[in-house]
């Protein structure tokens, strides 16, 4: 039931009011929520089915991951982290349209070492 929380209800909370939408970190505990309730959902999935390893099918007990898992999800999230990095590094992540597009509204333009006035004359 966790999960529905982390992935449904508080990110479209979140998303329901104008100042959320538009503050980055806000968004981005959002997207995080999403992704731990996506990670609880696959847990809840897989990890029932692994801590059955008794003769009887009715004597349940808890599952803990050993070591070598542990490792193996921390390097995964550590490699989609840097890979991450490496493409944004590569790929700019906001597009140069988006960068053009506010300098339409300068009043200004930088010409080499001189600021010249920019003004748009329709003769």
């Amino acid at each position: 039931m966790v999960f529905v929380i982390t992935t449904y209800f508080l990110p479209v909370s979140l998303w329901l009011s104008r100042y959320c939408r538009r503050n980055l970190w806000v968004m981005s505990l959002a997207c995080i929520s999403v992704n731990i309730g996506m990670w609880l959902e696959r847990f809840l999935i897989i990890v029932p089915g692994l801590a059955n390893r008794q003769v009887f099918t009715f004597s349940w007990n808890m599952y803990a991951p050993s070591i070598p898992e542990i490792i193996i999800v921390t390097a995964t999230f550590a490699l989609v982290s840097m890979l991450m990095l490496l493409f944004s590094r590569a790929i700019p992540l906001v597009p140069l349209y988006d960068i053009k597009e506010g300098d339409i509204l300068k009043t200004e333009i930088q010409v080499g070492r001189r600021a010249v006035p920019a003004v748009y004359r329709e003769d």
